[in-house]
């Protein structure tokens, strides 16, 4: 796998998806940020056939309001609200955990 293929893997992909949520909003970014982790891991492999694969699922899912569309959708929505009941922490919260978390490996250090 080189450099070049993995880039154009990324870009198929992400015309391909962009083009299957029809550039609407919630669904652009979590189609976004789902590819970014995927293809930010260290662990994952590279497979051409599957990426081929789902480029023609993403292709067929933007061409009609079939299964595929409904299967799209349903996928970006669930990932959506599983993204926005992690994010409903209060950010005063989240300051104080950090913040405990910090003073804890300072005391571990010592």
């Amino acid at each position: 796998m080189s450099k070049l293929e993995l880039l154009h893997a990324y870009r198929k992909l992400l015309r391909a998806s962009l083009r299957a949520v029809q550039f609407s909003q919630p669904s652009r970014s979590t189609v976004i940020e789902q590819l970014r982790t995927g293809f930010r891991d260290p662990n994952g492999t590279f497979d051409a056939e599957r990426v081929r694969r789902t480029v023609w699922f993403l292709n067929a899912a933007a061409q009609e309001r079939g299964l595929e569309h409904k299967i799209l959708k349903n996928l970006c929505r669930v990932h959506w609200e599983r993204m926005r009941e992690a994010r409903k922490t209060p950010w005063k919260l989240l300051s104080k955990m950090s913040k405990d978390q910090t003073q804890a490996k300072k005391k571990k250090k010592e």
